[in-house]
């Protein structure tokens, strides 16, 4: 028995191609998570990402990105703020489409397949 082999999801091929080309690894901020928009959760890996003071990168099938980056907080603050994460998501319902939770004060810019970011 063997196992088909899955296709690499775009986020993977993002952070392999970031692996060899230093300029497009330096588009990016430390720590950043890349997430496939695919994924079934989605949501909730980049929401968990987010309230723990990580960028994230939410990759779409056509490469185009959005770029989540938190404000960085006081400890206590983040404590609270993952903790009502966890709070929101045990009172909620299940759902297939689940909204992605930012933390106050995220920036969000939406990158073309290259990692730059789009023109308003």
């Amino acid at each position: 028995m063997s196992a088909t082999p899955r296709p690499i999801g775009p986020a993977t091929r993002k952070v392999l191609a970031m692996i060899d080309d230093s300029e497009l690894d330096a588009r990016y901020p430390n720590r950043t998570h890349f997430v496939d928009a695919q994924n079934p959760h989605q949501a909730l890996m980049t929401s968990r990402a987010l309230f723990h003071g990580d960028p994230v990168v939410v990759v779409y099938p056509d490469d185009r990105e959005v770029l989540f980056t938190p404000k960085p907080t006081d400890r206590l603050a983040s404590i609270f703020l993952l903790l009502a994460l966890v709070w929101i998501k045990l009172r909620e319902r299940p759902s297939t489409h689940e909204p992605i939770q930012l933390p106050p004060r995220t920036q969000i810019e939406v990158r073309d397949a290259s990692g730059l970011p789009l023109a308003a």
